[in-house]
């Protein structure tokens, strides 16, 4: 199962971010922290529940651009990435990039919701789209809307 880092199966909205993240966050400052994830297909995510990495069956990363219309997703994962990626979070260093770049991220792109902000369940490399900005494009750009 394949792990998707192209911008074509996400929400319009969400590509630009991604691509602002890219230019004025990572690449601005030399940020280590790499796309790691954009959308997922059914058969990865189902993978994923199954292996107990994820408990959402209605993933914002599910994307079907086979689907009439077409179906886009509404999160990105970045993930540290020094000289190998790593969701190390009991290192000091690795958690503090963690925390800078969500709060960068969030400064540039403030549609962008982050895991990282979650007390229930953080999840800091995770970043999707606010209701508010998918439900304003719904019947243009159809997406799972949690």
């Amino acid at each position: 199962m394949q792990i998707h880092r192209k911008l074509d199966m996400l929400h319009p909205a969400l590509a630009e971010c991604t691509r602002i993240i890219q230019r004025d966050v990572i690449n601005a400052h030399n940020i280590p922290m790499r796309l790691f994830e954009t959308g997922r297909e059914h058969d990865r995510h189902h993978s994923l529940i199954m292996k107990g990495k994820t408990k959402d069956v209605m993933s914002r990363h599910l994307f079907d651009l086979d689907n009439d219309p077409p179906l886009y997703a509404t999160a990105v994962d970045y993930v540290y990435f020094g000289t190998e990626w790593s969701w190390n979070l009991r290192n000091a260093v690795i958690l503090q990039w963690y925390a800078l770049f969500g709060q960068m991220v969030l400064a540039r792109c403030p549609e962008l919701s982050w895991g990282g902000l979650n007390r229930k369940c953080t999840n800091y490399n995770h970043f999707f789209l606010r209701r508010e900005a998918i439900v304003e494009s719904i019947d243009e750009t159809p997406c799972v809307v949690p």
